[in-house]
């Protein structure tokens, strides 16, 4: 049986750090985890009074956040680490059950789409700038990856123990990093596969200014255009050194 992990990212949540620690499925997992990159608010203390394990990034920033605990994970015996963001589990959790049936198939990578249901995505509050902008982009990355996926910018996805193989010094501190792994997928041909997620933008939560969204859109046309190169055997950034 694979060993199930859920990585809950932390930094400046909160109060809303316990509503996503409630939102967890918790008999779907076998480990549940906190890493947290430098909050400065009461985030630590209220991490440190759930009960479970609580590891601290060196590195601030969401890329650096997650590389911390993807490593902290896998050298604990996790299989599969599911990643859960800590301001409020913003996309649902419960998106693991019916991702079980592709951890059962032992697929590599797994992630949500909230355009499998863009009904519910919609009443769920997505801005409209956000929504027909993501639309854009997936068209695009579905085209340039050859991913099965209909959406390529989620928060939530599954990593299997093929990501161990990920060269994190050459990943972003940053948001990039969130494209950089379904880049990296992609380049090494994971079996990969989406599922329906919810995520709730009428509740309270974080998220990302349209400004450093438009630097993640910019940054995401570099990646893509790096691993364009790597068909005619040019690789650079992430790709670089890879098989």
């Amino acid at each position: 049986m694979s060993q199930v992990f859920a990585m809950i990212l932390s930094h400046n949540c909160g109060e809303l750090l316990i509503k996503a620690f409630d939102k967890i499925p918790h008999s779907e997992f076998n480990k549940i985890y906190i890493t947290d990159d430098g909050s400065s608010d009461e985030s630590l203390e209220i991490a440190n009074s759930l009960g479970v394990q609580v590891i601290t990034s060196n590195k601030s920033g969401y890329g650096a956040n997650v590389k911390n605990g993807l490593k902290w994970g896998f050298e604990n015996g996790a299989d599969y680490i599911v990643e859960i963001h800590g301001d409020g589990a913003q996309f649902n959790p419960k998106a693991i059950l019916p991702a079980r049936k592709y951890i059962n198939k032992k697929y590599d990578f797994i992630i949500g789409s909230r355009f499998i249901d863009t009904e519910t995505t919609l009443k769920l509050g997505i801005p409209k700038p956000r929504y027909y902008a993501n639309i854009f982009l997936s068209k695009i990355d579905k085209l340039v990856l050859q991913l099965p996926f209909t959406e390529f910018h989620t928060g939530f996805r599954i990593y299997g123990k093929q990501f161990k193989k990920m060269p994190f010094d050459r990943f972003s501190d940053d948001y990039l990093l969130s494209f950089e792994v379904i880049a990296f997928a992609a380049f090494m041909k994971f079996k990969s596969a989406e599922v329906p997620v919810e995520c709730d933008y009428i509740d309270d939560h974080t998220s990302h200014s349209y400004i450093g969204a438009s630097i993640y859109a910019v940054q995401h046309f570099l990646t893509l255009f790096r691993f364009l190169l790597t068909k005619v055997k040019i690789k650079s950034g992430i790709f670089k050194g890879l098989r």
